[in-house]
């Protein structure tokens, strides 16, 4: 047993590095969803006058859900991990056993997509899409 607390450090870096990769993820598929939904669009301006450029509007808001729902799915990992480092960093050094097992929470991935970073990012973009789907219906 080592009594400077270095089992617990190493422990809680472990988990610092894999909240710090959700954070990573979830920025990455925030960029990838505007790069997405934006190239669809405008391929959908760009040859408006062809009967399957709308189409091309369904795929971009079926993709901006995918996005909304992988970027969430790693929010809700992302806070189980922050439980799993505050369970670390009350235990006692000896108790440290290297565990990555996150806790269970009550929380869906639905409420971690009406969370307000969800909201002002994804929800515009829905609305713009469903308008645009709304107003240029063959």
């Amino acid at each position: 047993m080592e009594k400077d607390g270095e089992n617990k450090r190493l422990h809680l870096k472990m988990i610092e590095d894999v909240i710090s990769r959700m954070g990573s993820n979830s920025f990455l598929i925030k960029g990838w969803s505007i790069t997405a939904i934006g190239g669809l669009i405008t391929l959908y301006v760009a040859k408006v006058k062809y009967s399957w450029s709308y189409n091309l509007l369904w795929i971009a808001l079926g993709i901006c859900l995918m996005f909304w729902i992988s970027d969430a799915y790693y929010l809700q990992k992302e806070r189980q991990y922050r439980k799993l480092y505050d369970l670390v960093r009350n235990k006692k050094e000896e108790d440290i056993d290297f565990s990555m097992h996150i806790p269970k929470t009550s929380e869906s991935i639905f409420c971690c997509m009406c969370r307000p970073i969800f909201i002002f990012s994804y929800v515009p973009i829905l609305l713009v899409l469903l308008i645009i789907l709304y107003i240029d219906k063959p």
